[in-house]
């Protein structure tokens, strides 16, 4: 039979057991409440910054990010049925465009963003590239240039607009074809992967978004707004270019347009109510001075 003081030790046991087990349960630790989001590459340290905001009013929420390109993104809803609660894509015009009417019904534009060309000390010719000459510089055969697949990443196919926009831009039609057909052109399925190649040395050059450079400072030369895909001001002016991407053997043919980010619920989200209060809180002022903060622009819903 167990001593007073046995008892009282494996009471205090216990307590200290059911104390914690109710503290873990208060603070969410053992809620099954997950949010899935999946989204575009860029999006990765400014919704990883909104999580961890959103978590402290939230704490029995668990969100799990699945970051790609956002064309993949949207395919794996589309394609391979897997289920999330949030998409957010690097270019909005994705959602209606593969998604309606099926998968979602609606998009919400949050953020606008712009192209730029990234580099380190280490890139060939960095001491020399600059706004005006960036085309000479890259279309050079020693220089190892770096970009997203198209079929994939929207910069993938951004990257190749900024090509014929400044081959319009310029009046030179050999930059778009040169640079297109670049020799030694690394291709990633999203961009985000291209700036380890960067820090490496492995490439020069990389086409990113503005806000990527910000956010893992490196160098950037910024483009013309012409050229960049960053004015919305410019709508028609970008339309004068396409790029046609493949998904599941069809072709579909993207229109030059700016860069706007855009968020939706798709249809087969699991947390309809969590993925709402969710973007409820990345459209809040908390959530748009988190936006700002990482170099992108936010866009307030009207």
């Amino acid at each position: 039979m167990p001593s007073k003081k046995g008892i009282a030790i494996i009471a205090t046991l216990i307590l200290i057991t059911v104390g914690g087990f109710v503290y873990a349960y208060q603070s969410g630790y053992l809620s099954s409440d997950y949010l899935t989001i999946f989204h575009a590459g860029s999006l990765t340290v400014p919704l990883q910054k909104i999580g961890e905001q959103f978590s402290q009013s939230h704490p029995r929420i668990r969100i799990a990010y699945a970051a790609s390109g956002s064309v993949e993104a949207v395919r794996k809803i589309t394609d391979l049925n897997e289920s999330c609660d949030v998409l957010a894509v690097a270019d909005y015009n994705l959602i209606p465009k593969m998604m309606y009417n099926d998968s979602a019904d609606w998009v919400i534009i949050f953020a606008s963003n712009e192209m730029v060309i990234a580099y380190t000390d280490k890139s060939k010719y960095s001491n020399e590239i600059n706004e005006t000459n960036w085309y000479e510089i890259l279309s050079k055969e020693n220089v190892r240039i770096g970009r997203s697949d198209p079929n994939l990443d929207p910069c993938g196919y951004r990257a190749l607009m900024v090509f014929e926009l400044a081959s319009i831009y310029y009046a030179d039609p050999s930059i778009n074809t040169t640079l297109w057909t670049h020799e030694k052109t690394e291709v990633a399925p999203k961009s985000v992967e291209l700036l380890a190649h960067l820090e490496t040395g492995e490439i020069d050059y990389a086409f990113e978004y503005k806000s990527v450079a910000v956010q893992h400072g490196l160098k950037c030369v910024e483009l013309p707004d012409e050229i960049n895909l960053s004015n919305l001001t410019l709508s028609d002016y970008y339309a004068r270019v396409n790029v046609t991407i493949q998904k599941s053997g069809e072709k579909i043919v993207i229109t030059g347009a700016p860069i706007l980010y855009g968020v939706t619920i798709p249809k087969n989200a699991e947390h309809v109510d969590e993925a709402v209060d969710f973007i409820k809180f990345m459209l809040s002022k908390d959530g748009r001075d988190i936006i700002t903060e990482c170099g992108q622009n936010p866009i307030s819903p009207k």
